[in-house]
């Protein structure tokens, strides 16, 4: 099986019971009693959109989907599932969305799907193999017996994940916890997560996260990092930012809790954080893409890696003349709308990877025979 096919197949497992739909109003009583019902139903490769509008429908309640539970989607809202929901609905939803290591939260008229805390262990969003390799972490067991040495922790440890470490002396450091329990009978068996949560303890690197991509034949890293580490490697990720005539809060909280930072908003007037905007970020860093957004609304911004904030504070009182010439200037920095891509074929073009251009990307010959070729085709279309 192909890793594309491999990357599908999971996505169908963990994702069938992300959904929402349904009629309006319930409380919480009439929530819990529809979840403890008994349901059938089969869907076959849809969206995640059509599964919603058809398990509301028959389920007869309203579950949506979280802003954060969304990001934790491998394909976001455009993953697609094939599923079969067989018995107390409840039941199913635990299991399922525990496999995608979320939960849901049943309110006074809707149950809201949020991810779970181990989802913290990987940056960003999600890619299938990563997720496959968090479930391992947190399944598989280790027990330590007669015979059992460095080599064999490093090797069974390897071979059950595939995965490399980052400081590479972790699967030395749980063979050091594991022999400490020692005993003639052998210690309770003990799962890979709790032994990563001992050592970040004892090395004061409390944090370690899942690290690498969903590109073929990549090797998968597990890294232990101090607190400011994972702040900053939360700011450093890749991410794609689109919205459209989207208040500039909602964007600006968004990318915020994306980073786990808390948003200070300094001044009493936050009037100027209620316009829509429409951006279109993409391949860009978490940090770039709020001092963009910041910078393009007017405001000034302070990111604090150390205390775990980012604090904003509202663009200086000006004409609006001047403000008017001031937002398109900040327009033109943030982002100065694409040109062009580089697409590179990858595994004998099986899948490509994208590199979208700006105009300050291009050299000064790219430019002039891109007027040049914008000539012709002007030339062309008026003959």
């Amino acid at each position: 099986m192909s890793s594309k096919n491999l990357a599908r197949l999971v996505i169908m497992v963990v994702t069938i019971s992300i959904v929402t739909g349904g009629p309006a109003r319930a409380d919480r009583k009439q929530l819990k009693q529809k979840l403890s019902k008994n349901i059938s139903i089969k869907l076959d490769d849809v969206t995640i959109a059509e599964a919603l509008e058809t398990i509301g429908q028959k389920a007869e309640l309203k579950i949506t989907l979280s802003d954060e539970a969304l990001w934790k989607l491998p394909e976001g809202e455009t993953t697609r599932l094939s599923v079969t929901l067989e018995g107390r609905l409840g039941d199913s939803m635990t299991e399922l969305l525990g496999a995608f290591f979320m939960r849901y939260a049943v309110g006074d008229e809707q149950i809201t799907i949020y991810p779970r805390p181990e989802l913290e262990h990987i940056i960003g969003r999600p890619s299938t193999r990563q997720l496959e390799l968090l479930k391992k972490i947190y399944t598989l067991r280790i027990t330590f017996g007669q015979g059992f040495t460095a080599e064999i922790t490093n090797s069974f440890i390897g071979k059950s994940l595939e995965v490399s470490f980052l400081p590479y002396n972790i699967p030395d450091n749980i063979y050091k916890i594991l022999k400490t329990s020692e005993s003639d009978k052998g210690t309770s068996p003990t799962t890979l997560a709790v032994l990563l949560e001992q050592i970040g303890v004892e090395q004061n690197k409390p944090h370690w996260y899942i690290s690498g991509t969903d590109f073929p034949n990549e090797v998968l890293m597990v890294k232990m990092t101090s607190e400011e580490q994972f702040r900053q490697a939360k700011l450093d990720q890749i991410v794609d930012v689109s919205c459209k005539d989207e208040p500039a809060l909602d964007t600006l909280q968004r990318l915020t809790s994306w980073t786990g930072m808390e948003l200070i908003i300094i001044g009493s007037d936050t009037s100027w954080l209620e316009d829509t905007i429409s951006v279109n970020m993409q391949n860009i860093t978490l940090k770039q893409a709020l001092m963009n957004m910041i910078t393009l609304l007017g405001g000034k911004y302070e990111i604090d890696v150390e205390r775990n904030y980012l604090r904003v504070h509202a663009p200086e009182p000006a004409s609006p003349e001047k403000n008017d010439q001031k937002r398109l200037k900040n327009i033109k920095e943030a982002d100065d709308g694409y040109v062009g891509k580089i697409s590179i074929p990858m595994d004998g073009g099986k899948y490509f990877i994208e590199f979208m251009l700006r105009e300050r990307d291009l050299t000064e010959e790219l430019k002039k025979l891109r007027d040049q070729k914008i000539k012709e085709i002007i030339r062309k279309s008026t003959d």
